[in-house]
């Protein structure tokens, strides 16, 4: 198994499309240095909320490339590898490889719903043809099936498998998960809502989504988690209302919009989502205003 120590924030960058629709570089590197300089200690390129379901394989593969050299060693760089065939998986793997790539982020089989035993099958053929180490990705309402604590323990025997993100939002899943396999794989979960729980359990970070819009809230809020500090509440409250944000339309485009409107544009979505509606936008409009959040774009 590979020698990693992943922990803290890792934030899924956005992808930043131009208004001909191409991918903006320029800003996408100005994400890079805001994550890092917030105290990311780790970035994925091509994830979730980076859009892959809308990105050729030859943009990502250069998204996996531009952000390897753009952070320069700085931190970890992980590549979002998951697809619909087994064989474009193992595609983005090695162009996560050829890249230098320190990790790919992993779904199992879109789709196809398939059993526990298949579920194993799959990651034991990706395991046995990439040298990539990976983090495997349970999102049950994404993939529509749950990796459990069981198998996960399974697939640790794995010589690749590394880390998983859970994103079931189940705390005692995360728990359990820790208790299983937290000597061997290192434990994140999927939503900054779950920073202090998740820490009190023993994860070892998160893969974040509002951190690119407000990082110094979400370093502070990381770090204070665990020390009864006065302010929690406080920072807490400003986490969950970022993410009433996002819930305000399509997850993906409404951290687009929550971005604009706090001034870190990154333009718009992809097919198959749209810009958010008048009313969305009015909604996030409204929590920005009523909790104050545009303190922390400006922090």
């Amino acid at each position: 198994m590979a020698d990693v120590n992943w922990g803290g924030i890792f934030p899924v960058l956005v992808t930043p499309f131009g208004a001909d629709g191409s991918i903006n570089e320029t800003r996408y590197k100005a994400l890079i240095d805001d994550a890092i300089a917030n105290g990311a200690q780790g970035v994925v390129a091509a994830g979730s909320t980076g859009e892959f379901y809308a990105l050729t394989k030859a943009e990502r593969a250069r998204l996996y490339t531009l952000t390897v050299d753009h952070v320069a060693g700085r931190v970890p760089v992980l590549a979002g590898v998951a697809d619909l065939r087994v064989e474009d998986v193992l595609e983005a793997c090695q162009s996560a490889v050829a890249a230098g790539c320190a990790g790919g982020m992993i779904l199992p089989p879109i789709y196809a719903m398939p059993s526990p035993r298949e579920i194993v099958a799959f990651f034991e053929h990706i395991s046995r043809n990439t040298s990539l180490p990976l983090m495997l990705y349970n999102s049950p309402r994404r993939a529509g099936i749950d990796i459990t604590p069981a198998l996960v323990e399974q697939l640790s025997a794995l010589p690749t498998v590394v880390a998983i993100k859970d994103s079931s939002g189940v705390i005692t899943q995360v728990s359990e998960l820790v208790q299983r396999v937290g000597d061997r794989l290192r434990i994140f979960v999927g939503y900054e809502t779950m920073i202090v729980p998740a820490r009190a359990v023993g994860a070892h970070g998160v893969v974040a989504m509002a951190h690119q819009i407000a990082g110094p809230l979400i370093r502070d809020y990381w770090d204070k988690a665990l020390t009864g500090d006065k302010t929690l509440h406080n920072l807490g409250r400003d986490v969950f209302a970022f993410y009433r944000c996002f819930q305000s339309g399509a997850y993906y485009a409404a951290i687009k919009e929550t971005m604009s409107q706090l001034g870190r544009d990154a333009g718009g979505p992809r097919l198959p989502l749209l810009p958010l509606a008048d009313e969305q936008k009015a909604a996030i409009a409204k929590i920005i205003a009523d909790a104050g959040l545009a303190r922390w774009a400006n922090a």
